[in-house]
This record gives C-alpha cells, structure tokens and sequence, in this order.
C-alpha cells in the first residue's frame, strides 16, 4: 500500500509572479489572473510579505511574488499548465493546475503558519482526511467506524466514514497515529510530520471481501490460501500451513465455505509453504517493501482434495499390496521347490531351469545366485550383439535403462528398493553389474527395505532405517550378491507399501563425496512414506520406475501404474524419470499447468506437484 499525502488546500489554479494590483491585471484567451490570499488559519490574520515562487512545469520558467499587507500576492499566468510552488524553506509546498479556458479569475485560500524557530512542536489541529480506497486505488466506499489513537498522547478519536469510504477529524500535527477497523486491529500507521501543513490526507487501502475475516497488521502479514479443484470449484475444509524458517513455529489454517484459509504471520521472516498432501511446495520472504505499509500474500492453490487424494493413497496401497501378495506366492512355490530339490541335490538343475527359461532368479533362498547371474550374463552378451533391443523386449526396466545410460551413469550412486514386490527386479542390478562395469570402476549400492521388521507405528520420518550399503568393483559382485541378501534376509517381506526412498536417497547422498547425482530404482506403485525429507535433497535424482510399463511374469493381472510422487521428486530436485521405454529428462523444465504423458497415463503439474489426470 502507498501512502499519499496532500496538502489539503488543494490549489486547483496558479498564480504569476508580477506583484500587481489586481485590477490592472486582465485575463484573456490564453492567461488567467490569480490571486493568492495567504492567512493564518490559527487566527484568521493575514500573512503579509511572504516571498514565494512558481514554475511552470511545461515551461520550466520561475517566477517571484510576495503577499501584501492584505496577505494577498496577483499574477496573470497561461492556462493549460501545471505549476508548482516553492517556500524558501519548503520546495513543492503546493502543486496547482490552470485549465484550459478564456477569461479566467481564480482567488486562491492559503492557509499558512509559520514553524518555531526554536524547532518546537507547532501547537496546532488540522484537518485529516481519510480516505479507503481499494486494489485500485479507487474508493472503497465502505461505511466503517475507524478508531485512531495517537501515539504520544494516547488518546483515542473514533470516526465513521460516509458511503464512499471518506472520513474527516482534526488532529494535532507532529504526532503517530495508529488506524484500527473493525476486526483489523493496528492495521494502519501514520506520521504527520511538524511542519506548517493545513490539512492531511490520507489514503489507506481497505477491503471487505466475502470469506475473509482476518487482516494484516503493522505487526503482521496475511497469507490467503484460495483452494480450487481441477474444475475450479472451491473446496471447504482443505489444511496449509506455512513454518518460519527463522524459529520452527507452524502457523495452520482451513479454508471455509469460500474455499479461502486465512493465517497471519509475524513480519520479517521467510515461510515454507505445505498443503495437506503438497509438503513444502514454496517459500515466501515476508518484509514490508518500500512504500507499502502491509503485507498480503495471496496464494491460489490448484488441486485435487484431500477426500481424493486419500482415495487414490488407498487405490496405491491396494494395487501395492495385490503386487506384494503376488511376489510372496511365488516366493513360497520358489521356496518350496527349492527346499525339496536341496535333499535331492538337485537344486543346480532347479536354477538352470531359472536361467534357461530367463525368469527371475530367486535371491532370497538360494546362494547360488553368483552361478546363476555369470550364466545369465553370458547369454545376455550373445544376445546383445544381435539385437541391441533385446533388454526392452524382454520386458527388464533396470537392464534397459542402465544399458541406455551407461556411459553418463558410470561410478553412480544406485539406490535401491528391495522390498517384497521388487523381488522379480533385484536381479537386473546383479546383471548389470557384471555386464558393464569393468576392472578399476566401482559402484556404490544401497539398498532399503524400509525399517528392517519394524512395526509401522515405529517407523519415523528420517530414521525408518534397514538400508544397507557397500561398494564393489567388477570382481566383487559377491559382496554386492551378500549385501542385497542381507537387506532383503532383514526386511519384513515389504511391510506396508509407503517406502523410505528419500532417507536412503540422503544416505547415498552422504556415503560417497562429490556425489553430482544419484540412481534410485523404485516400485512405480509405492507411495514415498518421508516426502517432507525431499526439500533437503539438493542434487539430481534419476529415477528408474519398475512396473510403469512392462509386463512381467508375476504381475500381468495388474495395469501398469506411476505413482506421482516419484514426478514431484525428479520436477524438484531437476532429476528424471525413467521407464522400460520412456526417458524423460526435462520434468524441472515445466510450468505451472504443463502436462507429461508416461505411458497411457497424464499428469499436470501444479504447485510445483504432479497429479495424474487418467
């Protein structure tokens, strides 16, 4: 807001420098007599021999005059201009305007008091002026009872303003002044400086808008949250929160009927914006800026409501469960057939079987799977060098991405989930190990299968923990093989769907130096259970989805799904996303309201969060 100031005498016309006696003076076509009567308002006594100038504004030309005994000062001047006038002591005291017009006489009132020469307090009242006007600065035209209290002496003066929000008091110059409405309590401060004003004007922007009831003050800032649907409804009963940087404290708000939640926050200070199911999704330094007396912060917030977001959580976990249940039937056939082949001695035969019919190999009951990997990777070089294709065909997302990546990935920090329904994916990582990396190279590998066997009530943002790490050249994939097995061997089989991704993307992070980006491989069906850990993430997360595409042996009966958080992830940290035939570099590129097609699916990014349409 901006403040305006006005003398209140408004000179709506200019005078001329030659001090003339009126009547020898005479307007014509193209100038106009004026005639300045300066007096003092204190008194009513005229103020004679006071020296002042005008300058024309298109002309640039100055001119001198000085009241008389009468307190009176004559000039003949060209209309159609704009003239300011100068005190010795007080340049642009007044600003008039001549208009257009033939024959024109104008008698100007001065009000005029000299300031102590000792630089004491002037020991006078003028008019005010109050004026509400709105965003445009155009009369609000509210009929508001207005409470102002002055800061020296504390005494109160209670006003109305009239149907077009204007309102007038006499107030004593030199003092502060603080304006309360109702319901906006020290919502406007002001100065009325010691100097020789007649009048004071005031412009202070007010509304009244239907669904907000809170107003910011000298003290605070307001934000208004506006919540709309993809329809553009507004939706009632929606929660944000913004947290202060400077000190932690969270300041919540709900949107009412009108879809508006309306939260006030101490001034000077920088605040984290967060919806509901949107954590961290902007900041905002809030800081009065020159010439504004408030601060309001508007934030349109465009999504889909909590009641929906909840649902498609629970359409997630449903469709992440039915792929767990699937993994762990064939785990148990797996285990069982394994278990009577051991007596046999037959449990070789039983994974060349695995091999030959290229299915995944079962890690989690055989230690034998270093045999097994060697043959599959001998089979997949033959392969290869007849058909570069081969690893999309054969329906591998890791095999197929890490191979299209191989060069810009080299030495990368790979994270990866090894829960329940990952098991028909773990042994891509074990194959493209020994199929690209060469002597000398090292891969660092951590692997998460979030929080051991921890109960979930037990499991905190930030030390769910059960990931586990080491770092292996070409030789060493049996301390890759060893560390996998272990993760998997101390996992609860999957536990429920949402997964610690972004704690063990900050382990990675923190176990290697120099790391510029990162590989995570991911269930595309699991929710992300520590998305608030994502603002802490400050390189590239590539991210390779099992499950966005592909049809694999164990999972057929179940559509392809992405679920949008892994967007969100790569669009803020400037990562990708990655699937069986999809590489889709440039998600940090998109504006609010672009749309990214994986698959069949669509997503549109809004509020720097992707949500998924079909």
């Amino acid at each position: 807001m901006t403040k305006i100031y006005h003398c209140s005498f408004l000179l709506f016309f200019l005078c001329c420098t030659v001090n003339a006696v009126f009547a020898q003076l005479k307007p014509t076509k193209t100038t106009a007599v004026v005639t300045f009567i300066f007096t003092n308002p204190m008194n009513q006594s005229p103020v004679g021999g006071k020296q002042f100038v005008i300058e024309g504004k298109k002309t640039k030309k100055q001119f001198e005059l000085e009241t008389n005994e009468e307190g009176k000062a004559f000039i003949l001047v060209p209309v159609n201009d704009v003239y300011a006038v100068h005190l010795d002591n007080w340049e642009n005291f007044a600003e008039v305007t001549i208009p257009k017009g033939a024959y024109q006489r104008h008698e100007i009132p001065v009000p005029f008091y000299e300031i102590p020469k000792d630089g004491s307090t002037l020991l006078a009242e003028i008019p005010v002026h109050i004026r509400l006007v709105n965003s445009e600065n155009q009369p609000s035209k509210l009929i508001e009872e207005l409470i102002i209290r002055s800061g020296k002496s504390r005494k109160t003066h209670t006003i109305t303003t009239d149907e077009n929000g204007k309102a007038t008091i006499n107030l004593p110059i030199g003092c502060q002044y603080m304006l309360n409405l109702k319901g906006a309590p020290n919502y406007y401060k002001f100065e009325i400086p010691n100097k020789p004003y007649a009048a004071w004007t005031e412009d202070v922007l007010f509304e009244r808008k239907q669904g907000m009831d809170k107003y910011p003050s000298i003290h605070h800032a307001l934000f208004n949250f506006v919540f709309q649907d993809l329809n553009g409804d507004f939706a009632e009963g929606e929660d944000f929160w913004v947290i202060s940087k400077k000190d932690g404290t969270r300041y919540n708000g709900t949107t009412n009927a009108f879809g508006i939640a309306q939260i006030l926050v101490p001034l000077n200070d920088v605040y984290l914006l967060n919806a509901a199911y949107n954590l961290n999704f902007g900041e905002k330094k809030i800081a009065l800026e020159k010439g504004s007396d408030i601060v309001v912060e508007t934030v349109v917030y465009e999504s889909v409501t909590s009641k929906e977001w909840l649902a498609r959580q629970k359409n997630q976990e449903l469709m992440a469960t039915r792929r767990d249940s699937i993994a762990a039937a064939e785990e148990l056939k797996q285990i069982a057939a394994l278990d009577s082949l051991k007596k046999l001695n037959l449990e070789d035969k039983f994974i060349e079987e695995f091999v030959r019919k290229n299915q995944p190999i079962p890690i989690k009951r055989t230690f034998k799977i270093r045999k097994a990997i060697k043959a599959k990777v001998a089979i997949i070089e033959e392969q290869l060098k007849v058909n570069p294709n081969y690893f999309v065909e054969e329906d591998k997302p890791i095999l197929a991405i890490l191979q299209r990546f191989k060069e810009s990935w080299k030495g990368k920090v790979v994270v990866t989930d090894i829960t329940q329904s990952m098991n028909p994916y773990l042994e891509e990582v074990l194959i493209w190990h020994l199929l690209n990396l060469k002597q000398g190279e090292h891969t660092k590998y951590l692997f998460f299968n979030d929080g051991d066997k921890k109960m979930a009530s037990a499991k905190k943002v930030g030390t769910t923990g059960g990931i586990y790490d080491c770092e292996g050249a070409w030789e060493e994939v049996q301390l890759v093989i060893n560390t996998m097995h272990t993760a998997i061997e101390r996992g609860l089989g999957g536990g429920e769907p949402p997964e610690n991704d972004l704690e063990a993307v900050l382990k990675g992070i923190q176990s290697k130096k120099d790391v510029e980006e990162l590989v995570l491989i991911a269930d595309s069906y699991s929710r992300v259970r520590d998305m608030e850990l994502l603002s802490q993430i400050d390189i590239p997360i590539r991210i390779i989805l099992c499950g966005a595409e592909e049809k694999n042996n164990f999972y057929q009966a179940l559509k392809p799904d992405i679920n949008e958080e892994y967007l969100t992830i790569a669009h803020r940290t400037k990562g990708s996303i990655h699937t069986l035939r999809q590489d889709i570099l440039n998600l940090s590129e998109k504006k609010e309201g672009e749309i990214v097609e994986i698959g069949k699916h669509r997503y549109i990014l809004r509020n720097k969060q992707f949500i998924k349409l079909n």
